[in-house]
């Protein structure tokens, strides 16, 4: 490999203070926007953020497909920061309990408005790839405390530039490294990688000790990992002139790339950023250590291939009445795909002679991984009848998955249901989310074993386009044994979204490119679903009218209405902008539509609200018992908002509207037991490190 010293993209702190960064998405929920009235029409663009034009390639701009090479030398540069102070502390990513800010290249902010400051004096140099608080190290020592103890924490930044032509041809990186206690590594802010030994749980907090078990003086825990999914490869920070843009649609200002600074031969370029958060065991821990071993860009393509499962990700989505389930998996087969199912509980006597089929409805080409292994997206429906036990398998000849169990309950006197929201898998790390998601599904479901569904309001995973991160969100075996009611969060809006999800009665409202506004029956409870990242509230209140009328020769009970962004929170989210702009237009549609509950997130904070109507809360409500959590007959609408189901990322409570009956942050993973009968609708919330019933209320409709 031709070794080049790498030249760093810098950046005035000027024109830094103006960029928002590389990546846009209208959706996003951490966005900080300036309003109409402060963003005179005539100044909705605005040029920022002039790059200089000094780059270089860590490889020969001729170059424009990278082979395998290993991009880890003895003279690479890291800027690595030892100091006692948090460096998210007083920035904007702190403000929205984001501990990455410090992970991403300089000059890419998100949707930020402070900008990350990587000083000298803070961030010192080093070239190599050891870095040990160990005073007989090779490499750089880092400092420990006054007692030559080691501090909770040390960040580590190493950035290279390709082309990004180049960045584009990287399908997988190969990475070994070794560490003492544990890490959690970066690539462009995104984590990667496993556990690496960190907590099960994650860290609340940047300076925070701790690991899963401890590392002696001396030794180290080396591994190799493979990150084949490398959208964050190319979400690294394109230098060049950004354009401040206000998205009126969204109302929100973005920024946008106007004009990628270029070489002398037309080359643009990306600066990437391998990130390593290091972590000591306790404060009695003598030393922490990281070395950075490999990264191999573009391993053997054959090996990883041959990794790649045949069937992966069955997801099982509500029918259009409680007689029908839809699915949908993803298969290396590009032939017409099927379900096969049969009546029992023992999936070792599994028999096709004996199964009904059902061939997929659509055989689609879903994404490529690496170069060359397509993944298709089938989708199909499959009739049940109530009360049964099931076993069903998905694929084709090509391969097919395991055996899963199914049950449809008997619902004449009424069902069950779990709620929740925004697992959010990969906000966090994609491992202690996933282990986070697991423990939520296994407490809700032993809290109601016999529930028909889960009704999720969203935020299934954080970046959009990242299949890994649905791999993950996918890994609980549970999911494939309970139909979901799924409803787009704004971290899901990307054609993937649809490789995933089977939606019934799917309309031209509300529609992006992840899904639309739908409708579904199930028992005497009507269910409507909005897209609500499209802002067009309007057509979304068409919907309600138009899906009313087509149902109103049906009676049902219950009518509940489900969407992402909520109207009525207790948290942060409570103060964008856009809120007022979707409950203007939606509560009045509410209202008519004698909506009786609305299941919400986006928040992750929990919220009850009083029974609601026309913007106020319903006065003189009967209740049957003091602690008003028991309404006879109310008139208005209940509104909930459940918290994270993962415990990926946590807002904090703001002020205590009047609207609130309720609300609760307990930095803890939360479901909901929701269950309903001809006359009674009741709601249980659980906290699930201590299983404690944090919350109930319970609507009752008497002749």
């Amino acid at each position: 490999m031709k070794n080049k010293k790498l030249i760093l993209f810098l950046i005035g702190l000027l024109a830094i203070a103006a960029v928002l960064g590389a990546c846009t998405n209208p959706s996003s929920d951490d966005a900080e926007t300036d309003s109409p009235e402060e963003t005179e029409a005539a100044e909705k663009t605005e040029t920022t953020n002039k790059s200089a034009t000094s780059l270089e390639s860590l490889f020969d701009t001729d170059i424009t497909s990278l082979e395998t090479v290993n991009v880890v030398d003895e003279d690479m540069e890291w800027r690595y920061y030892d100091d006692d102070k948090d460096p998210n502390a007083g920035t904007w990513y702190e403000g929205w309990n984001k501990r990455n800010g410090w992970a991403y290249p300089e000059g890419w902010l998100d949707w930020g408005t402070i900008p990350m400051e990587f000083t000298e004096e803070d961030w010192l140099t080093y070239e190599g790839t050891v870095f040990s608080t160990s005073p007989e190290t090779d490499g750089q020592v880092l400092a420990t405390t006054e007692d030559s103890k080691a501090k909770s924490t040390y960040f580590l930044r190493h950035t290279f530039t390709l082309t990004q032509e180049q960045a584009e041809s990287i399908y997988a990186l190969e990475i070994t490294a070794r560490y003492n206690d544990a890490m959690t590594m970066y690539i462009n802010g995104s984590p990667v990688g496993g556990f690496h030994n960190i907590p099960t749980d994650n860290y609340s907090e940047n300076m925070e000790y701790g690991a899963q078990e401890e590392v002696a003086d001396g030794e180290f825990i080396e591994e190799t990992f493979i990150v084949d999914d490398v959208s964050s490869i190319t979400n690294g920070y394109v230098p060049g002139e950004y354009e401040e843009v206000y998205d009126e649609e969204n109302d929100m200002i973005t920024h946008e790339l106007s004009e990628a600074t270029t070489d002398d031969d037309g080359n643009t370029f990306m600066n990437i950023t391998i990130a390593v958060e290091l972590h000591a065991y306790d404060p009695d821990d003598n030393e922490a250590s990281f070395e950075l071993v490999d990264v191999i860009l573009n391993p053997d393509e054959t090996e990883l291939a041959a990794d790649s499962e045949a069937v992966k990700n069955v997801s099982v989505n509500t029918g259009a009445d409680e007689d029908s389930i839809n699915f949908t998996w993803n298969a290396l087969s590009s032939e017409t795909g099927y379900v096969e199912v049969v009546e029992g509980t023992d999936p070792e006597a599994f028999s096709i002679e004996d199964a009904t089929v059902y061939e997929a409805d659509s055989t689609e080409l879903a994404y490529t991984k690496f170069t060359e292994t397509d993944y298709y997206t089938n989708k199909a429906t499959v009739e049940v009848e109530r009360d049964t036990d099931y076993l069903y398998r998905v694929g084709n000849e090509d391969g097919y998955s395991q055996v899963f169990p199914l049950r449809t309950q008997d619902i004449a006197d009424g069902y069950e249901a779990i709620f929740l929201a925004d697992a959010q898998i990969g906000t966090g790390t994609i491992p202690t989310d996933v282990f986070g998601w697991e423990e939520t599904l296994a407490h809700a479901f032993e809290t109601a074993p016999d529930a028909s569904m889960i009704l999720n309001a969203g935020d299934f995973v954080d970046a959009p386009d990242k299949e890994s991160e649905y791999d993950a969100y996918f890994e609980p075996e549970i999911l494939a044994s309970y139909p979901t009611a799924s409803a787009v969060g704004n971290h899901d809006v990307a054609p993937n979204y649809k490789n995933h999800f089977n939606e019934p009665n799917l309309t031209s409202y509300g529609e992006d490119e992840a899904g639309s506004d739908y409708y579904f029956t199930y028992g005497n409870v009507l269910y409507l679903v909005l897209n609500a990242n499209n802002m067009n509230n309007e057509e979304h209140v068409q919907f309600l009218e138009e899906t009313m009328e087509e149902t109103a020769d049906q009676e049902f009970d219950w009518k509940v209405l489900m969407f992402h962004q909520s109207i009525y929170a207790a948290g942060k989210q409570s103060e964008s902008e856009d809120v007022p702009i979707r409950r203007d237009v939606l509560v009045p549609a509410i209202d008519e539509s004698g909506i009786d509950v609305v299941l919400m997130g986006h928040d992750h904070a929990y919220a009850r609200t009083h029974q609601m109507h026309n913007f106020e809360p319903v006065e003189d409500v009967e209740f049957e018992d003091e602690n008003q959590t028991a309404a006879v007959n109310p008139e208005g609408t209940l509104y909930i908002t459940s918290s994270s189901a993962s415990g990926s990322k946590y807002y904090d409570l703001v002020e205590e509207y009047d609207y609130l009956a309720f609300r609760e942050q307990f930095y803890v993973p939360t479901f909901s037991h929701i269950s309903f009968t001809e006359d009674t609708f009741a709601i249980t919330s659980y906290r699930t490190d201590t299983m404690e019933e944090f919350d109930s209320y319970t609507i009752r409709k008497s002749e």
